[in-house]
């Protein structure tokens, strides 16, 4: 995937290169994945994207690739079954973690520093969960593909760096766990640089 964006930049790096840079930028953050019965779903997260950007005049659009790692989430909770009723309480943990491709845009306010931004793509996810309740050990794994998009305010300090505040939200797809799909929002600050 991150082949597939340096591809497409390359294609238009001909008529782009007076106005075009690569950028990469890391995002430490917090995540709450929306998980049914589940007590904490909150988490440390943080991702890593790169890509290309195309400039014009207070507007920056582009494409990107990266991967996510949407943190663990832990708790206990009971489970619900019509032929015994509910079940001592289990204890869970959800790890979610994957890679995405998409589009990114961004606006300055006038000839400010300051911009607001937005990305949206495709979310490709690897979810682990592992149950322990009084019979032992059971663990799963599933993968699938959602969408991911977010929205952010940053500040550009110079031409090449800049930080952002943003909340993104991730869709999972996890046949076989829970109720097989889910959503993770993820709220922190990314800091960027442009070369």
């Amino acid at each position: 995937m991150i082949a597939v964006a340096f591809a497409l930049a390359a294609v238009s790096s001909s008529a782009m290169a007076v106005d075009g840079n690569f950028f990469v930028n890391g995002e430490v953050a917090g995540s709450n994945a929306n998980i049914s019965n589940l007590q904490n779903t909150t988490s440390t997260a943080g991702a890593v994207r790169l890509g290309y950007l195309w400039n014009g005049g207070p507007m920056t659009w582009g494409v990107e690739a990266g991967y996510v790692d949407l943190g663990k989430v832990t708790g206990s909770y009971n489970d619900y079954t019509y032929t015994y009723g509910y079940s001592p309480s289990l204890h869970a943990s959800v790890t979610n973690r994957g890679s995405m491709l998409g589009g990114n845009f961004k606006a300055h306010f006038g000839q400010s520093d300051w911009f607001v931004s937005s990305r949206l793509g495709w979310y490709h996810s690897n979810v682990h969960a592992t149950v322990n309740d009084a019979y032992g050990t059971t663990s799963s794994s599933a993968s699938g593909d959602g969408v991911y998009a977010g929205i952010g305010l940053g500040y550009d300090f110079t031409q090449h760096a800049g930080i952002a505040f943003n909340y993104d939200s991730y869709q999972t797809h996890a046949d076989g766990i829970y109720s097989r799909r889910f959503n993770t929002g993820m709220y922190g600050a990314t800091f960027e640089y442009r070369f």
